[in-house]
C-alpha cells in the first residue's frame, strides 16, 4: 500500500474509493522537532569550539598579565583625544587627530568606564584579540587547523607585536581590521556556507568586508596599500555587480569623514595632510630616517627584524615566503600580501625622496601590517614541507590525513621555538625599558601608587607632577573602572612655583629609562641627577623607584 503524503495529488481524487468521508477533521501535523542537539555539537564542532575558545582565553590572560602603563606620547595622546573629541587635545598631533576609526571606539570606552586604566586598556585588548582569532581563521581557511594555532601564536608573542597588545596604537588595530577582512574574503572565496550560503548572505558579507576596510582606514590611513587584496581573492568567485556591494560603506566612510574633517577642522584633507607632514618632519629622536641612502630605506625590514629575539627565524621566513610563492598558491597570495604593503611604504617612505619623505619607516609597529603574512607563510610553508617529507614514509604514504596530522603536530613544535625564544627575553631580560613596563615583570608601580592614595585620600589635598609625569598620574588618581577615589587637585609642576606645605610631589622614572621624557623633565627641575629639596619628605616610594611621593614640609 502505498503512503499518501499531504502533497499528492492523489489525495481525495475522484474515483478514489479506497477514501472515506467522515465527519471527524483529520488530526493536525506534529510540529517540527527542533534540531537534536547531538546533531549539532558534533566532535568536529565540539573540537572547534574548544580550541578557538582556549586560543582567545590565551590571548586574554597574556593580555592580562602583560598589560603596560599609559606611556606620556602616542598612546595617551590618542586617548586625550578621545576624551575631547571632536575637539582638539593640548598634546595631539594633526596626524593623529583624524584617526577616529581608534578615537571614537576609545570615547565609547571611557563613556562606559570613565577616564580610567580599564577604558585605556579595553579597545586594544578587543583589537589583539581580533587579529590573533583573524590569523587563526586565516591559517584555517588556507592550510588546516594546525597551521592556524601556530601561526596565531606566533603572531601573539612576536616581539614586534607583543609590546602593543595592550597599548591604544593605530596600526595593530588596522592590521586586526585588515586581517578581519581577509577571513570574510577567503570564506567568499571558498564559497563557505557561514559567509556565501545564499545571495542575501553573500550580500551582507561583502558589506561586512567594505565596513571593515573603512574602519582600517579610519584607524591608519596606510592599510590601503593591502586592500587590492580583496578583489584578487573576490575575482572570478563573485561577480563584478555582486561585489560593488563591498563599495557602499567605503562611500559612507569617505562621505562621513569629508564632512567631519570639514565641519570640524574646516578642512576636507586633513587626514593627507597631516600623514603627509608628519613623514617629512622628524623629531630629533626620530629624525635619523631622513637624508639615508637607498639601501637604508630597502633594508629596514630585515634590519628591523634582527634587532628581535627571534630574528633569525623571522628573517628564515622572509626567505620562506619567497621562496614559497614558487611552488605553492596559498604562499604566493601572502606574498602579495606582504609585497604590497612593503613597496609603497619603502617608497613613500624615503626610497624616492629622502629628504622628505612621506611616510616614517623607523618604527617597528609601523611595519606591524605586514607580519601576519609572513608568520602566515612561515607555518603554512612549514607544514607543506613536512607534510611533503613524512608522506614519503612507507608506513605514511597512504594515509594522508595521519600524516597531515603528524605534519601539523610537527609544526606546532617548531612554531614553539621562536614564540618560546621571545617569550624568555621578555621575562628575562629586564634591563631593557620595555620589558620593565609589563605588569608580569613587575610594572605595576601605578598601580601601588594608585593602592597606596585610596588609603591616604583624605591626607592628600595637592598633588605636582612635572607636564610629562601628570599625564598618566591622572588615569591614576582614579579607581581601575571609574568613579571616584580622590577629590583633590593636580598641578603642573613649574620650574619658579614651589609647592606649599602639605603639598604632595609625584615623580615617575626618575632614575630609569622606562619614561625618557619624564625623566628629563624631572631633571629640568631637580637637577641631573634628580635631587629632591631637603624639605621634601618621601611618604611612597615603589619597587625600584620606578614612582615616588613626597610630601611637603
Amino acid at each position: 500500500m502505498t503512503a499518501v503524503t499531504p502533497d499528492d495529488d492523489r489525495a481525495g481524487a475522484p474515483g478514489d474509493r479506497g477514501t472515506v468521508a467522515t465527519d471527524t477533521a483529520p488530526e493536525a501535523a506534529p510540529p517540527p522537532r527542533p534540531p537534536d542537539r547531538a546533531r549539532l555539537l558534533t566532535p568536529r564542532v565540539v573540537a572547534t569550539l574548544l580550541v578557538d575558545g582556549t586560543l582567545a582565553a590565551v590571548v586574554a590572560v597574556v593580555c592580562v598579565l602583560y598589560r603596560v602603563p599609559p606611556h606620556p606620547s602616542d598612546p595617551l595622546n590618542y586617548f586625550d583625544a578621545a576624551t575631547t573629541f571632536p575637539s582638539a587635545p593640548a598634546y595631539a598631533a594633526a596626524h593623529q587627530l583624524v584617526r577616529t576609526g581608534l578615537i571614537i571606539p576609545l570615547r565609547l570606552a571611557q563613556e562606559v568606564f570613565g577616564y580610567s586604566q580599564t577604558a585605556y586598556l579595553l579597545v586594544p585588548v578587543l583589537a589583539s584579540l581580533l587579529l590573533v582569532m583573524s590569523v587563526h581563521a586565516l591559517g584555517t581557511l588556507l592550510f588546516n587547523r594546525f597551521v592556524g594555532v601556530a601561526a596565531a601564536m606566533l603572531t601573539l608573542f612576536n616581539s614586534v607585536v607583543f609590546p602593543d597588545l595592550t597599548q591604544p596604537l593605530p596600526d595593530l588595530m588596522a592590521t586586526a581590521l585588515l586581517a578581519a577582512a581577509l577571513v570574510l574574503s577567503v570564506a567568499l572565496r571558498q564559497n563557505r556556507p557561514w559567509a556565501a550560503a545564499t545571495g542575501r548572505r553573500r550580500v551582507g558579507t561583502l558589506i561586512l568586508i567594505g565596513a571593515l576596510l573603512g574602519w582600517s582606514y579610519l584607524t591608519r590611513e596606510y592599510i590601503v596599500f593591502c586592500w587590492p587584496l580583496m578583489p584578487l581573492l573576490l575575482a572570478r568567485r563573485i561577480p563584478l555587480r555582486q561585489q560593488a556591494w563591498l563599495l557602499l560603506p567605503l562611500a559612507v566612510v569617505a562621505v562621513g569623514e569629508t564632512a567631519l574633517d570639514t565641519v570640524v577642522f574646516h578642512d576636507p584633507l586633513i587626514r593627507l595632510r597631516g600623514a603627509a607632514d608628519h613623514g617629512s618632519v622628524g623629531t630629533p629622536t626620530t629624525d635619523d630616517y631622513i637624508g639615508q641612502s637607498p639601501r637604508w630605506y630597502l633594508t629596514r625590514l630585515p634590519t628591523i627584524l634582527s634587532t628581535t629575539p627571534e630574528g633569525l627565524f623571522l628573517k628564515a621566513a622572509m626567505v620562506a615566503i619567497v621562496v614559497g610563492a614558487l611552488f605553492s598558491r596559498r604562499i604566493f597570495f601572502l606574498l602579495a600580501w606582504a609585497l604590497l604593503f612593503y613597496v609603497p611604504l619603502v617608497t613613500l617612505g624615503g626610497l624616492i625622496d629622502p629628504e622628505a619623505p612621506k611616510l616614517r619607516i623607523l618604527k617597528e609597529r609601523y611595519w606591524l601590517p605586514l607580519v601576519p603574512a609572513l608568520l602566515l607563510a612561515a607555518a603554512g610553508g612549514l607544514w607543506l614541507l613536512l607534510n611533503n617529507r613524512i608522506r614519503a614514509v612507507p608506513f605514511l604514504r597512504a594515509r594522508t590525513r595521519l600524516a597531515a596530522g603528524v605534519a601539523g603536530v610537527a609544526t606546532l613544535v617548531v612554531a614553539a621555538v621562536p614564540a618560546g625564544v621571545a617569550q624568555h627575553a621578555r621575562a628575562g631580560n629586564l634591563a631593557d625599558p620595555v620589558n620593565q613596563t609589563y605588569a608580569a615583570n613587575g610594572g605595576t608601580q601605578w598601580e601601588a601608587f594608585r593602592s597606596w592614595l585610596d588609603a591616604h585620600a583624605g591626607e592628600v589635598h595637592t598633588i605636582w607632577a612635572d607636564k610629562r609625569t601628570i599625564r598618566p598620574l591622572g588615569i591614576y588618581v582614579r579607581p581601575p573602572i571609574g568613579g571616584p577615589l580622590w577629590h583633590g587637585r593636580l598641578r603642573v609642576l613649574p620650574v619658579r612655583t614651589r609647592p606649599a606645605a602639605g603639598d604632595h610631589v609625584v615623580l615617575y622614572s626618575a632614575y630609569s629609562g622606562v619614561c625618557v621624557s619624564c625623566r628629563v623633565g624631572e631633571q629640568r627641575l631637580l637637577g641631573r641627577p634628580v635631587r629632591p629639596p631637603a624639605n621634601w619628605h618621601r611618604v611612597f616610594g615603589s619597587h625600584g623607584r620606578m614612582v615616588e611621593v613626597y610630601e611637603v614640609r
